[in-house]
């Protein structure tokens, strides 16, 4: 008998199981989903400031060491600041017309990180695009650190009409205070002077094939009406047999 029951709690049941508490389970999880918190006003500021100094100093290479000390330990992670100095450095080079860079649009952000998207416009136009930037800034003791910066889009180049993309943002906006339009104008131009050229190169010949057509049979119903009207003379011969037939016979 003992053994029977035994068995019998050994064998697991199919029914279902008892949904029951067993007993005091605690307070339930609730997953986070309060947002983070916008940066604060004296965070931006900071950023604006560490960019105003990175940015001529990297990106225009101006100051290799200002912009060492001012990067994040990513950027630092694969080259030194001898590289750096004689140009061999992550950042990517670029002359803009700002002078300040406070208009970065926040993609993302914690309390000691924001991943941000910076659009630039060329000091030379006619040499490069309007490109737009993703860059992460890092906070790991008291101060902002430019922890990462990268081309993502280039747009209104001066061989290219559009968006260029080349990375994973979708970054779409006019060129500040007609910037590149230009530019985009000349290329238009281009592409209307060839297609004139093109149309010439074709239609001259065709013009002046046809006109020699049109000449040609002008000149040949000329010559048939000349026919017509202008006969040449007729044989001397010809005509004195003609007036020897002419002449009455004489009676006697």
């Amino acid at each position: 008998m003992a053994a029977g029951l035994a068995v019998a709690f050994l064998i697991p049941s199919n029914g279902p199981g008892n949904a029951a508490p067993a007993g005091t389970e605690g307070p339930a999880q609730v997953a986070d989903t309060i947002p983070a918190k916008p940066l604060t006003a004296a965070d931006r500021r900071a950023i604006d400031a560490v960019l105003d100094a990175f940015i001529p100093a990297g990106m225009e290479r101006h100051d290799p060491a200002r912009a060492w000390a001012l990067a994040g330990p990513e950027m630092k992670a694969s080259s030194t600041l001898a590289e750096w100095r004689q140009g061999s450095s992550p950042i990517p080079a670029y002359e803009p017309r700002e002078t300040t860079f406070h208009d970065w649009q926040t993609i993302d952000h914690g309390p000691r990180y924001v991943i941000f998207n910076l659009l630039l416009h060329p000091r030379h136009p006619d040499r490069v695009g309007t490109y737009v930037f993703s860059g992460e800034m890092v906070k790991p003791g008291r101060h902002w650190l430019v922890n990462r910066l990268y081309t993502i889009a280039v747009m209104n180049g001066p061989t290219l009409t559009g968006t260029r993309e080349l990375g994973p943002a979708d970054f779409a906006a006019p060129g500040a205070h007609g910037q590149g339009t230009p530019t985009a104008a000349k290329h238009r131009l281009g592409i209307l002077l060839v297609a004139i050229l093109l149309a010439l190169a074709v239609l001259v010949p065709v013009g002046v094939g046809v006109g020699a057509i049109v000449r040609g049979r002008r000149w040949r119903r000329r010559v048939r009406a000349a026919e017509r009207t202008n006969l040449p003379p007729l044989p001397s011969g010809y005509l004195r047999s003609s007036e020897d037939r002419r002449e009455p016979v004489q009676r006697n």
